[in-house]
């Protein structure tokens, strides 16, 4: 007599989860800690919910001078950026949030399956990997919650980048480049590299990290080779 096919599922024990304050604690205090408890237990809607309403907050709250900073990367020199209106509005800053925030996660974490599982051989979940990548993100809205502070003290800086450190870059490729990374973002990539050992021990977490920050580092260059193409074109029809 054939036996039937018993398939059993673990239980995620949802009392093991530290609370959505925890969380956001420990994703900068204790990495490692929260990421062991994400893998048996990968929540995210809380967390997903929690950063859609802080950057639909940052929007509204950024003075004018951060938009008019970020605009001047993309225009030509000379240019009256106070002529350009840069506020996104309220269906723009909402729409925004809610498809950009999950889209970029689901991206990332997409990518990491694809590395990890596809091509390396290992047995990590989509949804373990989007639970980490969605906690990974508190790492960078500190860092734009930190520029709006500082915006409101008188800076202009969009970015807490190395290129502050080099203010007599000019404005070729280089600088562009530099001005685009994100110290934050450096950080989130350690963070990321973290969780993803977590959820493949085999992977240290050096080579995760590293291979995380060289794909942010990838993607920097061509978005300031972008940058400058578009300066270039725009300037181009002004003459």
């Amino acid at each position: 007599m054939t036996q039937p096919l018993e398939v059993s599922e673990t239980p995620v024990d949802l009392t093991s989860v530290p609370s959505l304050p925890v969380r956001v604690i420990q994703v900068v205090t204790a990495p490692g800690a929260l990421f062991a408890r994400l893998k048996d237990a990968p929540v995210w809607i809380d967390a997903m919910i929690l950063l859609i309403a802080l950057a639909i907050v940052f929007q509204f709250a950024q003075p004018e001078s951060l938009r008019v900073a970020a605009m001047r990367d993309f225009l030509p020199e000379g240019v009256d950026v106070s002529d350009i209106d840069t506020s996104p509005g309220l269906v723009g800053t909402l729409v925004g949030s809610l498809v950009f925030i999950p889209a970029f996660t689901a991206l990332i974490a997409g990518v990491l399956l694809l590395t990890y599982n596809a091509v390396l051989g290992g047995e990590g979940t989509f949804r373990q990997l989007f639970s980490a990548t969605t906690h990974m993100q508190f790492i960078t809205m500190l860092g734009a919650f930190i520029v709006l502070g500082l915006a409101f003290l008188g800076s202009e800086e969009m970015v807490l980048s190395p290129a502050l450190l080099l203010p007599d870059l000019g404005e070729g490729f280089l600088a562009r480049y530099l001005g685009s990374i994100n110290v934050f973002s450096i950080w989130a990539c350690i963070v990321l590299g973290v969780a993803v050992h977590e959820i493949y021990p085999k992977r240290s977490t050096v080579g995760a990290a590293s291979y995380v920050l060289v794909l942010y580092l990838l993607l920097a260059a061509v978005g300031a080779a972008i940058s400058g193409l578009l300066v270039g074109l725009a300037a181009s029809a002004a003459g």
